[in-house]
């Protein structure tokens, strides 16, 4: 196992969590009253999960509230953007739990949240100069698209409708498609450098099929409610794969 699966799962979790509620924006989900609030309490629950892993980078829980002290610390900047997507994450569930369902304006917020959690995310590994592997422009595009082809496929989970949505299918596939272009220009930069790339490769692989199925479910081809459960479990493990290639990178 990498020595960085802490942040593996930070990054994987939390990113899922934040590319679904950044994408929820545009194409929103729990039209049922009753089901609102289901959305915002598994993105804060993958949020919560994937915190777990920056005091377990850290090693010992004491030297995280050390690290918060410290503003211009990545790491630091990474907990204070996950604590602002998650109060309005937890906002989000009440609301929606108490009225049926939570103010747009609220959504717009979130996803401003959200975007700048991804954008945090992949700045601390981009300001990584002593590894050439991370250091490059190719990490924000990386963990960008990845979040948000992650979380435009999750969408589906919670509003059944998407998957008959041609708008909704094509924007997820076009995310998609960004997405396994961002993972092919890391790897390309990581045979640079003299990096495995591997793994990077096989994630592209994984993604572009979870693109294909859901043009598939688009054109008829495929049975949508198949394609899109099939399309959202290619992205995630496609996601989860090229970033686990990404961290393995440090130890070189």
């Amino acid at each position: 196992m990498i020595s960085e699966f802490p942040l593996l799962l930070f990054t994987t979790l939390a990113g899922l969590a934040a590319g679904a509620y950044a994408v929820r924006a545009v194409f929103p989900v729990g039209e049922d009253a009753k089901k609102a609030w289901l959305f915002p309490l598994v993105c804060g629950i993958l949020l919560a999960v994937g915190l777990v892993g920056l005091p377990l980078h850290l090693g010992r829980p004491e030297r995280m509230l050390i690290a918060l002290t410290q503003p211009g610390a990545m790491i630091a900047q990474e907990a204070y953007w996950s604590m602002g997507l998650g109060v309005i994450l937890i906002i989000d569930l009440v609301v929606s739990k108490v009225k049926g369902s939570a103010p747009r304006a609220l959504r717009i917020v979130g996803a401003v949240a959200a975007l700048g959690l991804t954008f945090v995310m992949a700045n601390a590994y981009f300001m990584s100069v002593g590894i050439p592997a991370w250091a490059s422009w190719q990490t924000f595009p990386l963990f960008i698209l990845g979040n948000l082809a992650m979380g435009a496929a999750l969408l589906v989970l919670f509003e059944a409708k998407l998957a008959e949505d041609g708008t909704y299918l094509t924007a997820s596939a076009v995310l998609g498609v960004l997405a396994v272009v961002a993972i092919a220009l890391e790897a390309v930069h990581f045979a640079g450098v003299g990096a495995d790339m591997v793994l990077l490769v096989i994630g592209a692989v994984a993604v572009a099929a979870a693109a294909v199925l859901q043009f598939m479910a688009k054109s008829g081809k495929l049975s949508p409610k198949t394609a899109v459960l099939s399309a959202f479990a290619c992205a995630f493990v496609g996601v989860a794969l090229a970033r686990y290639g990404f961290y393995a990178a440090y130890a070189l």
